[in-house]
């Protein structure tokens, strides 16, 4: 085929997609650079997944145009985009937007095609701020060439995008011979590979051919080097927390982000610009890095890993050790919260593990299980403080059922933050899990939620207009009042709450947009107007200028 129009080049997405899923766990044992993560497959398959279920929830029933995928893709990706792997994988699928390159409205040839890849390889060139060879880099410098040649000799699409996967593949052979930790190692590149992964996979899609299970030889992780990799790592070289964001603000810089960020990590890479950017980096103060951000617009997608626990699952797997890490006696609590102060507060109280993550920005199964494994404990209590989350961390518990030297997992269905802190106040650490899981749900069932927000869009209240962007309370998750002010909200809620409950304290947890002077002016009112005792946490939320807890 000379050229492709928009439905065959989303079969040739989904087709990579498909591979980079089958190929995922091969890619992750061979995950060595920049730091031995073990995530570099799953962190490329969930970008790629992103961008398909982007192409179609914007085409629904509709034939998309090539630019239609391109956009699509290019939006996914960034939204959607995990881990080092996933960043550069999202500007290098950002080169085929650009409207040179399709070879017509409704159709991509291999010259198109060679000049998406080459603007990809630029992209990617400029997002790392110190490029290596040996990576996902050399693999697209590679097939960017060879696709140009193809074209230029008059080739097909399909031919053009088979010489590109054939020099993908060569590229990542030769990755050892240009960066000396592979070579030390004992593996190939996994970005690179993962690179060569997609492309064909795409080649098979564009031919209707499902994603092989082949088995590629790859390299193993040698033993010596891991065991010395650790002794550097346990001096605090490479440790941390892979943190992502996205901002959405106005008039955003990417350059300047960068620069303000450099400092505070490594591995940093800032994509995008404008009214939306991507972060990734690697630091000690995720908390630092996503404060900053909230500075600039609002923040999403959050994402924080501890990178020791994830070295710590390279090393047992590359030691053919499939059973969790060594585990502590007692219980130990991985808790889901949203704002810095919150999370500080919760650790106070006892819990082991944060979460981030919390309406807007629920964390996924996935990432609550990588907490409860990285917790390496004989028994973990789960609080998902949100009913959004409640699902996702039964879920995450039920798939660590019947592993091997797994823990005995107890979900708590906190519904909210004030739950979440009532049942942490509840354990007990000389009681038994099950006596902790009794005492901490009576405890969370004990407390009332209000929540004050700004209306996202205008709604109706007992038959009256809410217009967009009133201050507005919820109480249990329900619409319950409007009203002139955000603490006239508060007011209202925490009146309401008491009227139909007897309490003695409100906790107020102030959002990241309320300063410790304002929020003490509202707990005032609520004081002298209630007459009961009221407490303020600076919790940093979003979205959420107060959460309410009565108890």
């Amino acid at each position: 085929m000379a050229a492709i129009d928009g439905r065959a080049l989303a079969l040739a997405f989904a087709g990579g997609a498909e591979a980079l899923l089958r190929q995922a766990d091969a890619l992750n044992a061979i995950n060595v650079f920049p730091v031995p993560d073990g995530d570099t497959g799953t962190n490329m398959s969930l970008t790629m997944r992103a961008a398909i279920d982007e192409i179609a929830r914007q085409a629904g029933d509709a034939m998309p145009s090539t630019a239609d995928v391109a956009r699509a893709v290019a939006q996914g990706t960034l939204m959607g985009a995990r881990g080092n792997s996933g960043v550069i994988l999202s500007q290098i699928l950002a080169g085929f937007v650009a409207p040179d390159a399709s070879g017509g409205d409704e159709a991509l040839n291999a010259a198109g095609l060679a000049a998406a890849l080459e603007r990809g390889r630029a992209a990617a060139y400029r997002v790392v701020s110190n490029p290596q060879e040996g990576t996902i880099l050399t693999g697209i410098t590679a097939a960017a060439a060879a696709a140009r040649t193809s074209a230029d000799g008059g080739a097909s699409f399909e031919q053009a995008l088979a010489a590109a996967v054939e020099a993908a593949r060569d590229a990542a052979a030769r990755t050892p011979d240009l960066l000396p930790v592979l070579r030390e190692a004992g593996v190939v590149d996994a970005g690179a590979q993962g690179l060569f992964v997609l492309l064909d996979g795409m080649l098979r899609g564009l031919r209707g051919e499902s994603a092989g299970d082949e088995k590629y030889d790859l390299g193993a992780i040698d033993a010596s080097w891991l065991s010395a990799t650790a002794r550097v790592h346990g001096d605090g070289a490479t440790s941390g927390f892979c943190t992502e964001f996205v901002i959405a603000g106005s008039a955003l810089d990417a350059e300047a982000i960068r620069a303000r960020l450099r400092s505070g990590g490594d591995s940093l890479l800032v994509v995008g610009g404008g009214d939306l950017v991507r972060v990734h980096v690697h630091t000690h103060q995720p908390d630092d890095a996503l404060a900053y951000g909230r500075t600039l617009g609002a923040v999403s997608h959050e994402k924080v890993d501890d990178m020791e626990a994830q070295f710590q699952r390279v090393a047992r797997s590359s030691a053919g050790d499939d059973a969790p890490a060594r585990r502590t006696d007692g219980i130990a609590v991985v808790a889901v919260a949203a704002g810095d102060g919150i999370a500080d507060l919760m650790r106070s109280l006892g819990a082991t593990a944060i979460v981030h993550g919390g309406q807007t920005m629920n964390p996924s199964a996935g990432e609550i299980r990588q907490s409860i494994e990285a917790a390496a404990a004989a028994s973990v209590i789960v609080l998902p403080n949100n009913k959004n989350i409640v699902l996702a961390a039964q879920q995450a518990a039920d798939s660590l059922s019947g592993d091997v030297g797994a823990p005995t997992i107890g979900v708590i269905a906190t519904r909210s933050i004030p739950q979440g802190i009532a049942a942490l106040v509840a354990m007990n650490a000389e009681a038994t899990l099950a006596e902790n899981i009794a005492a901490m749900d009576i405890a969370r069932e004990a407390v009332r939620t209000g929540e004050v927000t700004l209306a996202a869009r205008e709604t109706r209240l007992n038959g009256a207009a809410v217009p967009q962007g009133r201050p507005i309370g919820l109480i249990e998750g329900e619409l319950a009042l409007s009203a002139e002010t955000v603490a006239d909200a508060v007011l209202a809620c925490v009146a309401r709450m008491l009227a139909e409950r007897e309490a003695s304290l409100v906790t107020l947890y102030a959002g990241a947009d309320e300063d410790e002077a304002s929020a003490s002016a509202v707990a005032e009112r609520v004081r002298r107007q209630c007459g009961v005792e009221v407490e303020v946490v600076i919790g940093g939320q979003p979205h959420y200028p107060y959460v309410i807890g009565v108890e």
